[in-house]
């Protein structure tokens, strides 16, 4: 019994005794200690809200200095600027800094995006039935996996601009689409919280 009183406190003292160097963890990603507390972003794709009438909001959040996860969603008011009518986008981010002063900012610089979308489209189709000629529109759902590039800049005051540009392979095949694609392609700006 005595054995096991001193083997407890002497576990109690050094769990306290080391407590200063332990790192912050998220899901088992371990942040150094320096790392700073705001590791969200929420962030707006600028050119496909105004000219392409399709909101896109991402929400990201940093798990490493070089390492990020996040989500995306589109939806589009006018689908004859853009045949999607809902993408969701989860991804994720592999960063190599940039500039000098990048290089010392969690989640900042070039990077290289994996990503995966599901998504819905517009489908138009033809039939020729003697010299009828008939076209329909159908909704056809699509998912697949894709990928990007792109540059992330991080203010003083946290603010984000990131520019990226990929794309992604549909998956599901359908009558109407034999083998399509999806564009991962934007310029947002946002904050990081």
């Amino acid at each position: 019994m005595k054995k096991t009183i001193i083997l407890l406190a002497a576990l109690i003292i050094s769990f306290s005794a080391f407590s200063q160097q332990r790192t912050r963890s998220f899901m088992g990603w371990h942040l150094a200690k320096d790392a700073p507390a705001k590791l969200n972003e929420l962030k707006l794709n600028l050119p496909m809200t105004i000219f392409g009438s399709s909101p896109e909001i991402s929400y990201e959040r940093i798990l490493n200095s070089d390492i990020s996860v996040g989500a995306s969603i589109l939806g589009s008011f006018n689908i004859d600027n853009n045949p999607y009518q809902v993408i969701f986008t989860p991804y994720f981010r592999w960063f190599f800094g940039g500039s000098s002063t990048n290089l010392q900012k969690y989640g900042a610089g070039f990077f290289i995006e994996a990503n995966g979308a599901i998504y819905s489209q517009q489908v138009s189709t033809n039939s020729y039935i003697g010299n009828n000629n008939t076209s329909e529109t159908k909704s056809e759902v699509g998912s697949g996996l894709g990928m990007a590039i792109g540059w992330k800049f991080l203010s003083k005051n946290n603010w984000v601009g990131e520019i990226y540009g990929g794309a992604g392979r549909n998956f599901i095949k359908s009558d109407y689409v034999a083998v399509g694609a999806y564009p991962r392609i934007g310029i947002s700006i946002g904050k990081r919280f």
